[in-house]
């Protein structure tokens, strides 16, 4: 028997709203069940509040406490690189996992050689369909227990916490460690409100910036000279980190090699274009991306505008400055008994010069 272990988090509570009820502790027991019919013993590393408001749930799984509030994934690696079976996964709390023999039977050939990272379909809680769009992340891992050895994590780097789900798959790779995807994703994941922060966000990307682009640029070239381009300071100050985000997740899907579940035509290859093709698995890919890139595209603009906004008003602060000076130099000439004195004409020009631009600073700086 292939043993095998899935390894989460589960919260104390979870709520789910469809059609106006709460299915948030069915829809768990659902995503459990959907664990263990693929195979997988489950193990849920919490804290002991957490465990206690957890046991009266009965849930199947067993439970390994942890000392921080929330676990971080240092510990899954921990206890994954202890594990004695011959396949370990991560995954978010709130997957159902699509267990068909011969995905289940793929991800597990998958994961003898790397990492198997999978992606989810986002259901829309309230027409019960695939919504189209991506999250741009990757939501369940399976690897060899030995392999979680290898990987180097923050301790206080999270499951569900912004940017796991590309610290996870890209400290696998600069230890060399081969990156693989279905070709179809393998769970489904009943959509709810963000539960993160714009400003976490920032926060751990610009960590995640700053600490791969320490790292020896031998190990994994490709990669780190572009992290390191994007932790200058010029696109790492910026909300949208320069796209930093959408790059990475790029780079993570296009460097991983695709899953096949058979070297022949077979029922699960069938079935897995099926599947991509009901929730538009790389049109949904293609569309959120073109919006990224449009968004990003927006923030390029708008940085370009306040520098010509900047350029535009030193110009305004010389053009100003030499009037200035042209209007002093005139009175001063003007003070020679027999030197030449500025007509009303030229006077009034340099007034409305002068008024002119003056009214061009105030407008650039409420633009800048």
């Amino acid at each position: 028997m292939f043993a095998s272990t899935m390894i989460t988090s589960l919260p104390p509570t979870m709520k789910r709203m469809v059609a106006g009820r709460d299915f948030g502790t069915v829809y768990q027991r659902a995503c459990i069940e959907s664990w263990i019919s693929a195979g997988f013993r489950i193990v849920s590393i919490n804290s002991a509040t957490e465990i206690e408001q957890l046991k009266p749930l009965a849930y199947p799984v067993s439970f390994v406490l942890s000392s921080n509030v929330r676990p971080g994934i240092g510990e899954f690696l921990d206890y994954a690189g202890r594990c004695h079976d011959d396949l370990v996964a991560i995954i978010n709390a709130d997957c159902f996992f699509l267990g068909y023999p011969s995905f289940v039977s793929g991800v597990r050939k998958g994961a003898r050689r790397g990492l198997v990272m999978v992606e989810r379909v986002n259901i829309d809680p309230i027409s019960l369909l695939p919504t189209g769009q991506t999250c741009l992340g990757f939501d369940a891992f399976f690897f060899a227990p030995s392999m979680a050895r290898a990987a180097t994590i923050p301790r206080d780097l999270t499951v569900g916490q912004p940017w796991w789900d590309y610290w996870l798959p890209a400290a696998f790779a600069v230890e060399n460690i081969e990156l693989l995807r279905p070709q179809s994703p393998l769970v489904f994941h009943l959509d709810h409100e963000q539960g993160w922060s714009q400003d976490r966000w920032l926060k751990t990307g610009r960590t995640f910036l700053q600490s791969f682009a320490l790292l020896d640029d031998q190990k994994l070239p490709s990669f780190l000279a572009e992290v390191r381009r994007f932790a200058s300071e010029e696109l790492a100050s910026r909300e949208d980190l320069g796209g930093f985000g959408d790059w990475c997740f790029n780079w993570l899907r296009d460097n991983s090699s695709y899953l096949e579940v058979s070297a022949e035509p077979t029922a699960a290859e069938l079935l897995g274009k099926i599947l991509a093709s009901i929730t538009n698995f790389d049109g949904m890919h293609a569309s959120t991306l073109a919006l990224a890139e449009a968004r990003r595209n927006l923030a390029d603009l708008a940085a370009l505008q306040a520098q010509g906004a900047n350029a535009a008003l030193a110009e305004a602060r010389r053009n100003l400055a030499a009037l200035a000076a042209l209007q002093a130099q005139g009175a001063s000439v003007a003070g020679g008994a027999r030197r030449w004195r500025p007509s009303a004409v030229h006077a009034r020009s340099v007034q409305l010069a002068r008024r002119f631009a003056g009214r061009l600073i105030k407008a650039l700086r409420k633009r800048v």
